[in-house]
């Protein structure tokens, strides 16, 4: 009669079959697109039973919604501060360091999920944890005030440039890529290309 194997050992062997699905995911992700890809073609790739990832997930997009939830709970523990509001440029730069620092641990995950798809749910999910640690300019000025846009139009042209900067193969030092990046939401673009701030 054959020992059950312990929850522990069962554990592993789940983390490590899901772990292959993904890397197989994604690896045929940088052929096709999610929709071209089956669940037998996956299955085949990872040498994992159809039956193994019907017992995880419905289907492919589904997995791709259980990674980014992972993801995010990640993302949570990793990169989010338990302190309050970020008030100051070191408060903002130590929070976009530890985010730089978790899209180049998880690049490819990151490359796809964060960047093909801006409306996705783990983008939506991140860009909403940010706005509660920043004070919002949406909810400081009137809706006939232009300034009520200043943190839409922060939040988006740092999004749109850590996305460049995965694809660029995050060449730049990600702690020089989170004081530029902070300097730049809170003193703006043009004094930084006028040397005011080093």
């Amino acid at each position: 009669m054959s020992e059950n194997k312990s929850p522990r050992a069962e554990d592993r062997r789940v983390k490590r079959t899901k772990r292959v699905l993904r890397e197989c995911l994604f690896s045929l992700l940088e052929e096709k697109s999610i929709d071209e890809i089956t669940v037998k073609e996956l299955t085949e790739a990872a040498d994992v039973n159809r039956s193994t990832f019907y017992f995880y997930y419905n289907d492919i997009n589904d997995m791709m919604m259980q990674i980014q939830n992972e993801i995010f709970e990640v993302f949570e523990e990793s990169v989010m501060s338990k302190e309050g509001k970020f008030i100051t440029t070191e408060d903002f730069r130590d929070y976009i360091l530890r985010f730089l620092l978790f899209c180049k641990e998880y690049e490819k995950i990151c490359k796809f999920v964060i960047s093909n798809d801006p409306n996705n749910f783990l983008s939506k999910k991140i860009k909403k944890a940010l706005l509660t640690k920043i004070p919002d300019s949406a909810k400081v000025f009137p809706e006939n005030e232009p300034k009520r846009y200043l943190t839409c139009f922060g939040l988006s042209a740092m999004w749109e440039t850590v996305i460049q900067w995965m694809y660029d193969g995050m060449k730049v030092e990600p702690e020089k890529m989170a004081q530029f990046l902070s300097q730049a939401y809170f003193y703006g673009g043009r004094t930084l290309l006028d040397g005011r701030i080093g």
